[in-house]
């Protein structure tokens, strides 16, 4: 099978399925249109071993080929964001959401690289498992279809997945693939800062125990997290990103509530920052004379990448665009995502697929103007299939 020549000979039907899921983007769990187009699309292709409902809306599809091990894990996010598109694309969406983030092209490349493997299963040395997964925007659709046994029946060994857009630093064009050798994603903590008082008339202050002023004197010494609590030779990020309090001009309020995110690279250190965290509230707020609580709104841990799977990675990469274009990525960029949760329990591999315009500009991510170089799609159903072909040797040579 050539990999190359079979997504070209597609490319038209990547493109069409990935304009159709633009037209419906969801949210979270909220995935019914968006089900029915990936269950009507792999019941086209020929697939009949499906699963769904995995974890709340999660899909997987199998397609066995000549053996039924080793089998790969092919992940693909379909969930889009609560953003008015802005494009002017001819199939934009309507519906007030938006896949400004690039799911609905991380999903027909799926689809595509399970069209081509189906027709050549009989060439295929391994098992594939497809896992369409929704809800990664907020980090809580991998989790729960890893705890409702989507690695298992058959048993995944392995698992890849991709990134398309144009998301990570560096010099990258549309066509480049790029990937960090050993991380691909920040730990990631969504936090809530809770701070209690009593309030009053603005004319009384005296009266009151204001939790505002608690709240802004958090905000300023958060800030000590990165400044003055950790080694500045390695990128971290504590920023609160919303505030809330009050009703009118004229009434200190009982309560006060800051939320934002927590980003390092090391486990040990993000347990140590929220923790210090938790510290700068509660002094806080005992020196204003009010109650604060810390809590966790969302934890995605951070991505790493198996070095034998990378080096998988590279090999089947090179066979679809060529060595130049396989790039190794240098610098870390502070970003989540919960494919980590699939890459805590088998070795995976994460990869930056670049589609980003070269005669236009181009919007970053979850941006009312952001799209996509559809021209670059056909190589990410190519990459998926080439590497289910390879897989198995370098799997049992690992």
């Amino acid at each position: 099978m050539n990999a190359v020549n079979e997504a070209k000979r597609i490319e038209q039907e990547i493109i069409d399925m990935r304009r159709e899921l633009h037209q419906c983007p969801e949210l979270k769990m909220e995935m019914d249109l968006t089900e029915k187009l990936i269950l009507s699309y792999l019941k086209q292709i020929g697939i009949e071993e499906i699963r769904t409902g995995i974890g709340g809306k999660g899909i997987a599809a199998v397609i066995r080929g000549q053996s039924d091990t080793p089998c790969l894990g092919i992940r693909a996010d379909c969930d889009g964001l609560p953003i008015q598109e802005d494009t002017g694309l001819p199939f934009a969406s309507k519906n007030g959401n938006m896949h400004a983030c690039g799911h609905d092209a991380h999903t027909a490349m799926a689809l595509g690289a399970a069209k081509i493997l189906y027709e050549h299963r009989h060439e295929l040395p391994c098992t594939v498992k497809f896992i369409f997964q929704p809800y990664e925007e907020g980090g809580g659709g991998a989790k729960p279809m890893v705890a409702d046994g989507v690695l298992e029946n058959p048993h995944v060994d392995a698992m890849v997945a991709l990134h398309t857009g144009n998301i990570f630093n560096g010099d990258f064009v549309g066509g480049d693939f790029a990937c960090h050798p050993k991380v691909m994603s920040f730990n990631i903590t969504a936090f809530r800062a809770t701070f209690s008082g009593k309030g009053s008339h603005v004319s009384t202050p005296h009266l009151s125990r204001d939790p505002v002023y608690a709240a802004c004197a958090a905000v300023t010494q958060l800030q000590t997290l990165i400044s003055r609590n950790r080694n500045p030779a390695s990128p971290a990020v504590a920023a609160v990103t919303m505030i809330h309090g009050g009703v009118r001009n004229n009434i200190i309020p009982e309560e006060c509530v800051i939320e934002g995110s927590l980003r390092s690279p090391d486990k040990e250190e993000q347990t140590f920052l929220f923790e210090r965290m938790g510290e700068i509230v509660k002094g806080i707020a005992a020196a204003n004379g009010v109650e604060g609580t810390l809590e966790q709104v969302f934890h995605v841990p951070g991505m790493r990448i198996d070095r034998r799977m990378y080096d998988a990675y590279r090999a089947s990469a090179e066979k679809i665009i060529g060595k130049e274009r396989v790039k190794e990525m240098t610098e870390l960029t502070p970003a989540g995502e919960d494919f980590s949760f699939f890459s805590e329990e088998r070795p995976s591999v994460y990869f930056f697929h670049c589609s980003k315009f070269a005669d236009k500009e181009n919007y970053p991510h979850h941006h009312p103007k952001f799209d996509i170089d559809e021209a670059q799609l056909w190589s990410g159903s190519a990459f998926f299939a080439q590497f289910a072909m390879d897989f198995k040797d370098a799997w049992e040579n690992r």
